[in-house]
Order: C-alpha cells, then structure tokens, then sequence
C-alpha cells in the first residue's frame, strides 16, 4: 500500500523543524529498509518458484498420467546405459501393437521371475495368426538377447520416448506411504493456496473493493474465471493451459465412466485414484464445485462406504455437462 502524506502533516513538519532550527533529516533505519524490502522481495520469488516446482512434479507425477495417458518407470539397472542410467525416469506412451517394430525401446512386464517392468530395445518381432506378437528384447549395455521371449496378447504397448536423468530417487522417495500421502494431498493443498494468494494479492473480489451489492452467484459446476485467470497468469503460457483445457475436456466422459466402472466392480482404490485426478485438475482450472463433489466422492471411497460413493458419483455426474459446456465456452473466447 503506497502511504500519503496529508498537506496539513506537512506544515506542522515545517513548523516543527523551524522551531529547531534544523530540518528532518533521513535516519539510518528509514535508508536501511531499501535492502530489506529487496530481501523480502528475493524471499518471496525465491518461494513462489520453488512452489511452481512442487506443484509442476506433483502434476508430471501424480496427475500427468491420468489425463495424458503416459507412464513413469525408474531405471534401476545399468543394462540401457549409457541411454538410460540407473535413476533415470523413462516416460512411455501407449503404442498399437501394428506399430510395434524392432529398434524401438518398449516397457513390459517380463514373463519370468517376479514378472517385473523393463525397459529394453525390441530386437525381433513375430506376429502370430491368432492376433497375438511375440518379442524378443536386448539391454543396450547387455552382452547378449534377454533368455526369453515375452508374448504381447493386449492391443497396445508402451514406447519410450523421453528420458529424464537424475529423477529416480525422487521418484523412490515418494513411494514410501508416509512422503506419497504428503504428496498426494499437501500438493493440492499447496495449489489452492498459491492460486488464492495470488488472488489475494490484487486487492480480493471487486465487490470488497468498490461496496457494491454482491453479484448473483454463479450456477454450480461452471468455470471461476479468477482462478483460471490466476493459473493462466502464473503458468505465463495461455498455449499451454489452453491444451490442458481441451485434453481434460475430452477425457472428462471417459474418466467417469472408469470411475462408474470401478465402484460397479467394488474396486474402490482404483475409482479413488480416478477421483482424486478430477478433484485436483478440476480445482486447478477452476471448476470448483465440480473438484468439491470430486472430494466428496474420493472421501467415500476412501472409507469404501458403497452407498455414500454412490451418491457422491451421482452428483458428480450430474454438474459434468456444465462443467464441461463452461470449458468449451470459454476455450471458443480464446485465440488460436
């Protein structure tokens, strides 16, 4: 706040210097506000960005791959180096099993052992007459083909396409049950208080500042434009956030229905899972009620109460039409 002095403050400043025969001199403390006000300045940036880190994590981790479809694995071994290196996180998307050709590197589960997850370069492929292909993998750094031949029966398989070194033990880190229950939920909490100070920051609603009558509220399940405005300024890529709008926007009915699926089977950490993506990406752009009913349905859930999950879904699924026309009318404001 930008502090005034009033002409009447000033004269008796005057007058009161005259009396003393001296004039108001700067004392040292008033110059040595300049460096701390920069210091809290520095404080406060330095903050912000190491909270747009956690939060950029938790989304790559923790959201990324319910609303973009990809999967993370840690590098354990050396056997793809010097590609990838123990600690490494590979990113694979899904591949059609027609595209699935030698030379690419692929995660799968190997059909011995403890049927673990690895990360090898496909080396032969056979297509059998009954629809399923058999493979035959090598690690770049291995001497030799891996000692079997793994057999692919789903539609689809998982390429590699991106590596990101040294992420692994972050990774390992957050798979013990004390750090991924902090992550899970200290993340979103910690969204929600950044977009709201940033909020806070420019002064609150335009009702506190000018006294007018309060607005009619807005019908449930639309956008809140503020927090996706809020978003939209702290991302500083209007392209970026756009495309997230529209991915989620796309992949909202087949979400639900996974989460319908799940709660018909009795699978209640799967349909909570699903929730708790709706609830965070939902309260990230800005779909507030519809993150708040997401919330209440993943607290069901989280209790494997059947019938209170049921009509959590219910209500859920009834403000996803609005949600979803609010998204498109405001993506058809947007420029291309």
């Amino acid at each position: 706040m930008r502090l005034t002095t009033r002409p009447r403050s000033v004269a008796r400043m005057r007058a009161h210097a005259s009396s003393v025969g001296t004039a108001p001199q700067r004392t040292a403390p008033a110059r040595a506000r300049r460096p701390h006000r920069a210091a809290r300045r520095a404080v406060r940036l330095l903050g912000n960005l190491v909270l747009v880190l956690v939060v950029t994590l938790f989304a790559g981790l923790a959201v990324g791959p319910h609303v973009f479809g990809y999967r993370t694995m840690t590098m354990l071994t050396g056997s793809m180096a010097p590609g990838i290196n123990p600690g490494d996180v590979t990113v694979a998307v899904p591949e059609p099993i027609s595209q699935l050709a030698v030379g690419q590197v692929i995660t799968y589960q190997i059909p011995v052992d403890d049927h673990r997850d690895v990360s090898h370069r496909v080396v032969a492929v056979k297509r059998q007459a009954n629809g399923t292909v058999q493979i035959q993998t090598k690690g770049d750094h291995n001497t030799g083909v891996d000692p079997w031949t793994a057999v692919i029966t789903d539609r689809q398989v998982w390429r590699v396409v991106a590596v990101v070194p040294h992420l692994g033990a972050a990774i390992q880190a957050l798979r013990g049950t004390g750090l991924r229950t902090v992550f899970l939920y200290v993340g979103p909490a910690a969204l929600a208080v950044f977009l709201l100070a940033g909020i806070w920051r420019r002064g609150g609603t335009g009702d506190e500042r000018s006294g007018e009558a309060p607005v009619e509220q807005p019908t449930p399940g639309t956008l809140d434009e503020e927090a996706l405005a809020s978003l939209t300024e702290e991302v500083d890529d209007p392209v970026c956030v756009r495309d997230f709008l529209t991915r989620w926007n796309d992949l909202l009915q087949a979400r639900l229905d996974r989460v319908e699926l799940a709660l018909d089977k009795g699978q209640f950490s799967a349909a909570r899972e699903c929730a708790l993506s709706l609830q965070v990406t939902s309260a990230m752009i800005g779909l507030t009620d519809f993150a708040d009913a997401a919330a209440a349905l993943e607290a069901a859930l989280l209790e494997e109460d059947g019938v209170s999950a049921s009509a959590a879904f219910t209500a859920l699924r009834r403000l996803a039409p609005t949600a979803s026309r609010s998204l498109q009318d405001h993506l058809a404001h947007q420029p291309n």
